[in-house]
């Protein structure tokens, strides 16, 4: 058995290209989606204290990597990378969350990395690796594609609907030099001024480089928009976080700090059995995915993702920082706790970065602000809440998910939680209930 402690502590008792449309759909995008310009963080409608689950949708492509939702949170977009460099978006209607259905996809000419929705609802910005940005006006059907000059990874939109950030990874080859760091060409973070039509849309380039432990290789991963546009940026590899003033003549690498590393107890032998009671020591977090809180800290997923000698490297927590780097909270062995009480725990994994946390989302629902973890190789996701002193947030449940979560998603105004499962191209969805799990 397994249970929290106050104050977060653990007790552990006993072992442990051309537009198709499907069927359901007439022509047009994505069927000129009738969305209304509302931000996802408006007043949702019903108070939620915990989540359970009420669909699981199979996509129609191969895989569920990115999702996003237009500003009324009835259609999701969701990211599928394919194969031989062909890849797809596709539209699911979930306006009845029990009965989701897919109802448009998008052949590209290349692989999706990631998606946002403006906040207006009129764009879908995709990210494609092969080094462009593709516009789809979610109302005409108009296409624009950017040149991005490299790799994105990831993609965020203000939440004023003024600027995007891209992370442009260009991340390097395992095949060279077994994958060794650092590898040319670097990464950087581009800021796209949303003015106008999507021709007119210029890009600002702000260097990342001389940062971390691979200087001339930052590899930036993921990047979280604050509400007064100061970018947060994951440079994983690096184990570092940079922090970017979007607005025009600044738009400046203005701070940043790194993300440490993490002792605590943890199952690091892949033996049949499920005991935590090795020590992590001074692990590299390595954090993938990053959120802003209401409070302005900075919440990471500590994946781990690189080192040439150590198969423990990656934190297997997660973090929150204020914005100057100061630890606030370290999870230390908690989510694996709870992925093994909740009998998600792969054992397999114990000596290879764990549960991997990989995703994070924060949104305030009416009555609670929730914090969502994606555990990648437990196929859950761990729930928290962040009210009050967000130093010391308060464990809720744990989700089972598809295979491999990748894509989170709050829609608070619909009380809703989304994760899309790249592992067996599924989008779990779950909606909110009073009360405690």
């Amino acid at each position: 058995m397994i249970e929290l402690r106050a104050e977060n502590g653990w007790i552990l008792a006993g072992p442990l290209s051309p537009l198709r449309l499907l069927p359901a759909v007439v022509a047009g995008l994505i069927l000129a989606l009738p969305v209304q310009a509302k931000p996802r963080g408006g007043a949702p409608g019903v108070p939620v204290g915990h989540f359970v689950p009420v669909a699981t949708y199979q996509v129609s492509g191969e895989v569920a990597e990115i999702v996003d939702a237009t500003p009324d949170g009835k259609y999701l977009i969701y990211t599928d990378s394919g194969t031989d460099g062909v890849g797809e978006v596709g539209v699911v209607d979930i306006t009845d969350p029990t009965d989701p259905k897919e109802v448009a996809t998008v052949e590209l000419e290349g692989e999706p990395t990631c998606v946002a929705i403006t906040p207006d609802g009129k764009y879908a910005l995709i990210g494609i690796y092969q080094g462009s940005l593709l516009v789809i006006d979610l109302a005409t059907d108009a296409q624009t594609t950017i040149d991005l000059g490299g790799q994105p990874d990831s993609v965020a939109v203000s939440p004023d609907g003024r600027y995007a950030a891209i992370a442009i990874e260009n991340e390097r080859d395992e095949d060279v030099n077994d994958g060794e760091m650092p590898q040319n060409p670097p990464g950087w973070l581009t800021i796209v001024d949303l003015v106008g039509q999507p021709s007119a849309w210029t890009l600002r380039k702000v260097i990342l480089e001389g940062l971390g432990r691979f200087p001339s290789d930052p590899e930036p991963e993921f990047v979280s928009i604050r509400a007064n546009n100061i970018a947060a940026v994951t440079l994983q590899e690096n184990n570092y976080i940079a922090l970017v003033d979007l607005v025009p003549l600044s738009g400046n690498l203005i701070g940043g700090f790194s993300a440490g590393t993490t002792t605590h107890l943890a199952d690091l032998t892949d033996d049949g059995v499920i005991s935590f009671t090795d020590l992590l020591t001074d692990s590299r977090l390595e954090p993938d995915a990053i959120g802003w809180t209401p409070r302005g800290n900075l919440v990471t997923a500590n994946e781990g993702d690189y080192d040439l000698d150590a198969d423990f490297v990656g934190g297997r927590n997660f973090t929150i920082f204020a914005p100057d780097g100061t630890l606030l909270f370290d999870s230390g062995p908690e989510l694996e706790l709870a992925a093994a009480a909740a009998g998600y725990y792969d054992d397999g994994r114990s000596d290879s970065k764990g549960t991997e946390p990989e995703g994070i989302e924060i949104a305030r629902y009416l009555n609670h602000t929730f914090l969502f973890v994606g555990m990648e190789r437990a196929d859950a996701v761990a729930v928290y809440r962040l009210d009050g002193n967000e130093s010391r947030p308060r464990f809720v449940q744990v989700l089972g998910t598809g295979d491999r979560p990748e894509g989170l998603l709050a829609i608070p105004q619909r009380g809703l939680f989304i994760s899309a499962n790249e592992g067996d191209g599924t989008i779990s969805i779950f909606q909110g209930r009073p009360g405690n799990p």
